[in-house]
């Protein structure tokens, strides 16, 4: 279930609806939401979607290889030698039907292989600058985005038309999670779940506060109880 972030799905349209290039910096917490974001604008829009992983590069690389070719129908190629050669493939399909690139968890990549951000760089400056091409970057790691994405020591610095930083919701737009129950529970739920939207995906206001309470937090093995120990453990990593 998606619910709000119409404002920031509006952004994604202008900057989409652009007929120059645009690039976007999307970063914020786990868990907040941003790649639903992306998947919810993407059900409108024929976009290169590719989500980076925690491997090594050529692996990342490779994977990224066979998404361009599952978009650019009718081509048949291998993986691309470098990311240079892929980001200049890219350029050489953009016509005048515009193209999305998203790069989901993109410091996957950028962590592993620290030429990538000036070769993007390099490829916006000289490349995609003055094409028909809507640029996407999302990251969990905030200290990472804001660093070495968007600060000023980055190759990448200066090149993005917009920087947003997703946030968890309100309580008003948390409680649109839950039609059915009070506004006491309402009220509770948001205590306990805070605006974390896939945290409030667990409840369901078919069952009671409490019974959702027991099943998805208290329960040995469910989703909520491991949560702050599995979000430990992956900032501590990163």
């Amino acid at each position: 279930m998606f619910v709000g972030r119409e404002k920031e799905l509006s952004l994604l349209e202008t900057l989409h609806s652009s007929h120059t290039f645009a690039y976007l910096v999307l970063y914020g917490r786990r868990r907040v939401g941003k790649t639903s974001l992306l998947k919810e604008f993407s059900k409108s829009h024929s976009v290169i979607f590719y989500s980076a992983q925690a491997k090594n590069d050529s692996l990342n690389l490779a994977d990224f290889s066979k998404t361009l070719q599952r978009y650019f129908t009718g081509t048949t190629f291998g993986t691309f030698s470098d990311w240079q050669a892929a980001f200049t493939y890219v350029t050489s399909q953009v016509s005048e039907k515009r193209v999305t690139l998203i790069i989901d968890e993109f410091p996957f990549i950028a962590e592993v292989n620290q030429t990538v951000k000036s070769i993007l760089q390099h490829t916006i400056d000289h490349q995609w600058k003055d094409k028909n091409l809507f640029l996407i970057l999302c990251g969990s790691s905030v200290s990472f985005m804001e660093t070495e994405v968007m600060g000023a020591k980055s190759p990448l610095y200066g090149r993005s038309t917009s920087n947003l930083e997703l946030q968890s919701f309100d309580y008003l737009q948390s409680a649109a999670f839950f039609p059915n129950y009070s506004n006491e529970e309402k009220l509770l739920s948001y205590g306990i779940l805070g605006g974390i939207p896939c945290y409030l995906e667990a409840f369901s206001d078919a069952s009671s506060l409490p019974q959702n309470i027991a099943q998805n937090i208290l329960r040995m093995g469910s989703f909520l109880k491991d949560e702050t120990q599995n979000l430990l453990k992956m900032e501590l990593r990163d």
